[in-house]
């Protein structure tokens, strides 16, 4: 098995490994003496990171604004990569952390222990849509037409089966049941065809561009499209829905407790057609359902995500400058504003929500708004809805940077609470995956 051979890392390591046992027998290591400003006092593996590297200024700083900690997980890299806001990369134990990695034209997958800090290469081969099966302790992603289990303790790469030709890379991306015996996904054809061709244009410089001409050429194509899932242990491909109005179908996600229960969209933008994107899949049945009904259809929503209750849904309302909190069972959907009237500055596109549903962060790039948002649910104006914002780091390096490789942030909570992992090129022009500590305040009440 390929490990990460970089020698500034394996010192890391080395040193990291030997504060962990210091720590263990009662020996407090010298950096220890610095408190993080979450709720734990014992070092974490990312704090361990920051005290190796803090004074690397290409690593790890402070944001001028808010004085948050920000720091590059991994040095020694060309380009770091995380996976979509709503794609799981974490063990259930909360104790590894998956991404990719490249040095050139290599790339492999590398775990980040959050414990210790250690990085390790565990697979060499990479493929589309990553998602973790927190509780399996495997990865799951697709070469082609072809579907592999990456075992995370072992390392060990698993055939799952060969799909019909064309359906994964067509696919936008695997969700996966609550008792992870299903992969699911979304066949939507003509999907990558078309974005070859709008690619191929010349880039504007403005990366949003290229997406608007995009979904715009799709909108004009026929399609056929269905949702499918794959039972990981028989290795066997069932469809389980068919869109008969053409629909784009996308973000397909299990419900984190309900194993009978996944959600959908069908996929467009309030600028486009689409507003009511949200639907909701029995998966014993079949049964397509639509959630937002009455007054709520007429809300132009996006980023549709599950809570981790399992039985209530998130997404942005962007015509009404908030993020809204569906409950499933009541249909009752609260809103936690950002903005009033047409001010949607504090605006995001993706979203990860905290402890308890008492705060969220969010990472900018609609209406001009640069910053990774906390957004403080707990002290939500129950007349407005309103709530208060504070801007933890600077993406304005990620969003004006014309020369830069685009990439959404995407971000990703720990499993502590401690930190948001996201991919940005805040340095240079190429991504990297970062961490930005969340303050101890998060969640606090009026």
């Amino acid at each position: 098995m390929p490990t990460f051979l970089n020698r500034s890392w394996r010192r890391a390591c080395l040193t990291l490994a030997c504060a962990t046992a210091l720590t263990q027998f009662g020996i407090a290591p010298a950096f220890a003496q610095t408190e993080p400003s979450g709720a734990s006092t014992q070092p974490d593996g990312i704090d361990l990171i920051w005290q190796q590297h803090s004074e690397d200024p290409n690593l790890c700083w402070r944001d001028p604004g808010s004085g948050a900690r920000v720091l590059c997980v991994a040095g020694g890299f060309d380009r770091l990569s995380l996976p979509y806001f709503h794609q799981n990369v974490f063990t259930a134990a909360g104790d590894l952390m998956l991404f990719t990695g490249a040095h050139g034209k290599d790339e492999g997958y590398y775990l980040l222990n959050l414990k210790t800090g250690a990085i390790r290469q565990i697979s060499d081969q990479v493929g589309q849509h990553l998602v973790v099966l927190p509780h399996r302790r495997c990865a799951i992603f697709n070469q082609g037409d072809d579907v592999f289990s990456l075992n995370l303790d072992s390392g060990q790469i698993r055939h799952l089966l060969t799909v019909t030709h064309g359906l994964l890379d067509q696919a936008a991306g695997f969700g996966f049941s609550a008792d992870e015996s299903k992969l699911l996904f979304a066949y939507c054809d003509q999907l990558n065809a078309t974005m070859k061709e709008v690619t191929a244009k010349p880039a504007p410089r403005d990366q949003h561009f290229r997406r608007v001409d995009w979904v715009e050429a799709y909108e004009k194509m026929p399609r056929h499209n269905a949702l499918y899932s794959i039972d990981i242990d028989a290795g066997e491909l069932t469809p389980l829905f068919r869109d008969e109005d053409s629909n784009w179908l996308g973000h397909v996600q299990g419900s984190p407790t309900d194993s009978n229960l996944a959600i959908f969209i069908h996929e467009g933008f309030v600028s486009v057609h689409i507003k009511n994107r949200l639907r909701v899949l029995d998966l014993g049945t079949g049964q397509v359902t639509m959630p937002r009904t009455g007054p709520l259809e007429q809300d132009g929503i996006t980023h549709e995500f599950w809570d981790r209750d399992g039985r209530s849904v998130w997404y942005d309302i962007g015509s009404a400058g908030a993020l809204g909190h569906l409950d499933l069972r009541t249909g009752v959907e609260t809103r936690y504003a950002y903005g009033a009237g047409t001010d949607r500055t504090n605006r995001s596109i993706h979203y990860a929500i905290g402890r308890d549903g008492k705060w969220a962060v969010g990472d900018g790039g609609q209406w001009g708004n640069t910053w990774l948002c906390l957004y403080q649910f707990a002290q939500r104006d129950p007349q407005t809805g309103k709530v208060p914002i504070k801007h933890l780091c600077d993406f304005a390096p990620t969003y004006k940077n014309v020369n830069a490789s685009y990439i959404e942030p995407n971000p990703h909570l720990t499993p502590d609470f401690r930190w948001v992992l996201f991919t940005a090129h805040l340095k240079g022009n190429e991504n990297k995956v970062y961490a930005v500590e969340i303050p101890a305040t998060a969640g606090a009440g009026n």
